[in-house]
């Protein structure tokens, strides 16, 4: 696992947002301390299962370091902060996906992808489990049970980060054309399952 937020492939993104909020010596400062951060929480999940390595080093970890450094330079605003960042960053990836979605036959492709990609990324071997999954070219439906990111928030001590979490889902998928994305609960807000739908209209 890299230890070096600056080695992050959010990294930039991380810098970019904080950029907007703070000068250039409250940013070197907090920068610092996500990076150490960074750093001990990396090592404190260095043996977990090389499923969740990639919600741990595209999600958790960057987002947790930034939070725990927000909460030392300037608590007022730390989850306000935080939030705002990751929400930006998602919705940069959704901004790509709608442009991808309007060129003809590719929300065809992208329904007979889905279910491969959920199950990867989303499914046992990334420490996630469910129930009721059931997908066609129509819809893709999938009842979370269980979820790393409320893992490893209480783990790595950044609870407050859970609705955070599941809330950038919504900025990832939602508002696509042409296929709509539904949840009426997560884990993360107290919730029984997250229960994902997409479905072709």
């Amino acid at each position: 696992m890299n230890t070096s937020l600056r080695k992050n492939a959010k990294y930039r993104f991380i810098r970019s947002a904080l950029a907007k909020q703070y000068d250039k010596a409250a940013l070197a400062d907090i920068l610092h301390r996500a990076e150490n951060h960074y750093a001990a929480l990396s090592a404190q999940c260095a043996d977990a299962p090389h499923g969740e390595q990639f919600h741990l080093d595209n999600t958790i970890l960057p987002t947790a370091a930034i939070y725990k450094a927000l909460l030392e330079a300037d608590s007022e605003n730390a989850l306000s902060v935080t939030h705002g960042a990751l929400i930006s960053l998602c919705r940069t990836g959704n901004r790509m996906m709608r442009l991808i979605l309007r060129i003809p036959g590719m929300k065809g492709l992208f329904m007979r992808l889905l279910p491969k990609m959920a199950l990867k990324m989303f499914g046992r071997d990334s420490g996630f489990d469910y129930t009721n999954f059931s997908a066609d070219k129509t819809h893709l439906a999938m009842d979370t049970t269980i979820c790393p990111y409320c893992k490893y928030a209480k783990l790595l001590d950044v609870e407050a980060l859970m609705p955070t979490f599941c809330e950038s889902d919504f900025a990832t998928y939602g508002g696509l054309p042409g296929i709509r994305f539904e949840r009426t609960q997560t884990l993360g807000t107290g919730g029984s399952c997250c229960d994902f739908r997409f479905i072709r209209e």
